[in-house]
């Protein structure tokens, strides 16, 4: 199940705190994307758009995701 939007595992994984294992590239890439913008700016306004992109994106595709998104919930 994904975990709300306001869980903090969201931080973590854009913050780079938890690594999130994908053998899928758009996975891949949101993650470091969101990882790098974090780094640039780690306003608590840019780590909620990012948070709130990613998880915008995981309950999209949550059927396809879904050993992704269960890590998210461990």
């Amino acid at each position: 199940m994904l975990p709300d939007v306001n869980h903090p595992v969201w931080t973590k994984v854009v913050s780079g705190q938890k690594a999130l294992q994908s053998s899928k590239a758009t996975v891949n890439l949101l993650v470091q994307c969101s990882k790098m913008s974090y780094g640039r700016d780690s306003s608590l306004a840019n780590a909620k758009q990012l948070i709130t992109k990613m998880h915008s994106f995981f309950t999209r595709y949550e059927s396809i995701f879904c050993e992704e998104i269960s890590q998210l919930a461990q």
